[in-house]
């Protein structure tokens, strides 16, 4: 009598590889544990890229700040990081406040570098897109009066002006922080703000299951960019592979919600919710600012390979209501990769080139001191 010999099918052997190579990696490459451990190995990054914008929460969110990952104080409009501190009543220099994403507080840092006939406050938040940058105005105003307000804006962040969060504006790079959904009404912009614009209240809502779902009803209401399964936490976030596959999903709907703003060749889309909200923040910050005694002014960041697309898509509208503005094209070549670093943020020779040009505009339209 034959002995039978028991074979396993191919598919099978694949799938025991898959799961060997899987747990492997989850060992070789572990995240760290510590929320406060911020210098991973460049794969650790990598493999947890793909991790669910609620398990990316869940690494770094702690009951108090010390216990946190550092990131998690940064954007919050009712916690505003400023750097500069408290500001002498009696200092006559006027004072500028710069809005926005880490480009325009490097302008400001750099502003406050070379010259000492301004006082130099920077807002930021990481990936800042223009609907934080004007929430942040409109928070910031009414603790601080500013002779001058910057408002800075780039190509990449347009498609975004449509999200809520920095949660759901970079799914690589995750940050809590929120900011009101605008919608044009009448021609006017409208603001629906989230539940929570502060840490203690994202913890409140983060630590309370009813708060929470709450939340992720209003993202789906009012969150372009929200995806449940981008964004819920799943058996999927201990799979190394599976993460990979999440993240592939997140770059493709990134690039698809992108083409349906912008054009790499023709530019931005006219017509789109994002443009028409994006030009409606300029001109209502332009008309806010000068109403409570400030000078505008817009920043305009044109993002590598991606030409003076914003700039020209906002030109008529800078134009027709006497806004004042820096656009980097026109010191440095958009299409020159050699004027940006790895991070895509500009050289320091041309940080610095822009960083005068601002400091010339602000001169030639206020006086030295200051105004109240």
């Amino acid at each position: 009598m034959r002995k039978k010999h028991f074979r396993i099918h191919p598919v099978l052997w694949i799938l025991i590889d898959l799961i060997l190579i899987d747990a492997a990696i989850n060992l070789i490459f572990a995240y760290p544990n510590d929320p406060r451990n911020i210098t991973p190995s460049k794969l650790q990054q990598f493999f947890e890229y793909g991790r669910s914008i609620e398990g990316k929460l869940a690494r770094m969110t702690r009951m108090t700040d010390n216990e946190s990952a550092p990131i998690l104080k940064t954007g919050w409009l009712d916690d505003f990081d400023d750097e500069t501190g408290p500001i002498d009543p009696l200092d006559p220099r006027p004072i500028v406040t710069v809005y926005g994403m880490s480009h325009a507080v490097i302008l400001a840092r750099e502003m406050d570098q070379i010259n000492d006939s301004l006082i130099i406050r920077r807002i930021g938040a990481p990936g800042g897109v223009p609907s934080w940058s004007y929430a942040a105005y409109l928070s910031d105003s009414r603790r601080q009066h500013s002779d001058i307000v910057v408002l800075g804006i780039m190509t990449r962040g347009i498609p975004l002006i449509c999200t809520t969060s920095g949660a759901t504006n970079h799914f690589d790079s995750v940050h809590p922080y929120t900011y009101p959904r605008f919608y044009l009404k009448n021609g006017r912009l409208d603001a629906v703000w989230p539940p929570f614009v502060s840490r203690g209240g994202y913890r409140d809502f983060y630590y309370d299951k009813t708060k929470w779902e709450a939340y992720l009803s209003w993202l789906r209401d009012n969150d372009k960019y929200y995806d449940r399964f981008l964004f819920h936490k799943s058996l999927g976030d201990h799979s190394s592979l599976f993460r990979m596959l999440r993240r592939s999903v997140s770059f493709s709907m990134t690039r698809k919600m992108e083409a349906s703003v912008y054009d790499r060749l023709s530019g931005f889309k006219s017509d789109t919710e994002e443009i028409n909200i994006l030009r409606a923040v300029i001109v209502e910050f332009s008309q806010t600012a000068k109403r409570n005694g400030s000078i505008p002014i817009i920043y305009i960041v044109n993002n590598v390979f991606m030409s003076d697309h914003l700039f020209r898509a906002l030109e008529p509208t800078l134009r027709s209501h006497d806004i004042l503005y820096l656009s980097s094209h026109e010191l440095c070549d958009p299409n020159n990769p050699k004027n940006y670093d790895s991070s895509s943020h500009f050289v320091p020779s041309i940080n610095t080139e822009l960083s005068k040009k601002m400091i010339q505009i602000i001169r030639d339209h206020h006086p030295r001191k200051r105004t109240s």
